[in-house]
């Protein structure tokens, strides 16, 4: 079931917005993602792992904060959460990250939700769903960020989130991301290693930190 279709989509092609992201670490996750054949929710990797849960999540104190996005895969609009990249592995994340760019048409799913700001922030309080959440994550000011001088495609905070409802097939991933050649050989090597055809790109600028956050690199998120 699609909510809004219609107003989604054109929002997507007014701001040019092609790429939804999930990015995840290539030797902790990547193999158990490519050998389950679906990326899978935070509550789902708890419960397939139990206490070793907490190696495969990217944050696990955030869902202490935020209970219900257990229920979800955590993704961003347009560009990578860097800080959260760095935040987890510091200078050198290049090497041990990828970026799986997703199906954007999960966006216009009734239980797809948006949030301006982290979505673990006051315990969800900020995450919406449909057109207005959407709509949210592009207002003029946000949590200190404003519209000046960032391209329309780009949410307003770099901390903005998509959250995914459950678990994903792996055919909703459009491709994999990777900084360069040499990653990209490792990952065709773990794709052929468990029968999986993705296509994949080599794409640094997705990997470069953002002018904008020049001022926040190496600090305590």
């Amino acid at each position: 079931m699609l909510f809004g279709k219609s107003s989604v989509h054109r929002e997507l092609r007014r701001r040019k917005i092609s790429l939804l992201l999930h990015s995840t670490h290539l030797y902790t996750n990547l193999p158990a993602i490519l050998k389950d054949g679906c990326l899978r929710s935070a509550g789902s990797l708890k419960k397939q792992n139990a206490i070793q849960a907490k190696r495969f999540l990217h944050d696990p104190v955030r869902y202490e904060k935020y209970a219900v996005g257990l229920d979800y895969i955590n993704c961003s609009l347009s560009e990578p959460n860097f800080e959260l990249l760095y935040k987890r592995s510091g200078s050198g994340w290049e090497s041990a990250w990828l970026h799986l760019e997703l199906n954007t048409d999960l966006l216009q799913r009734d239980s797809t939700r948006f949030c301006a700001v982290s979505a673990a922030r006051d315990k969800g309080k900020h995450v919406k769903s449909g057109m207005e959440g959407f709509k949210l994550m592009f207002a003029d000011e946000v949590d200190g960020y404003s519209r000046e001088s960032i391209s329309k495609e780009l949410p307003t905070s770099p901390q903005a989130e998509v959250m995914l409802k459950g678990d994903l097939p792996l055919n909703e991933i459009r491709a994999l991301h990777v900084f360069n050649s040499a990653i990209a050989d490792e990952v065709s090597r773990l794709c052929e290693l468990h029968g999986r055809e993705i296509p994949i790109r080599i794409s640094p600028h997705l990997f470069i930190w953002p002018s904008r956050l020049i001022n926040k690199k190496g600090d305590s998120f």
